[in-house]
């Protein structure tokens, strides 16, 4: 692979989906309370969790290839 991906980059991985979902109820809170919406938290919360499960995905394959 072009780059090392390890622990360090599994835990980063976690923590972005984590971040993002709060991200996501955060911005979309308002569409239960019928106030406004914040596209920018939705839309970054569901960029961290894209990023996110990528590290998880590339870190995992990475560690299986050795």
């Amino acid at each position: 692979m072009l780059f090392r991906f390890g622990a360090f980059h599994r835990i980063l991985g976690w923590l972005l989906s984590i971040l993002g979902v709060v991200a996501v109820a955060a911005g979309a809170r308002g569409y239960v309370t019928n106030a406004a919406i914040n596209p920018s938290l939705v839309f970054g919360g569901l960029l961290a969790v894209v990023f996110g499960t990528s590290l998880v995905r590339w870190a995992r394959r990475a560690r299986r290839a050795g």
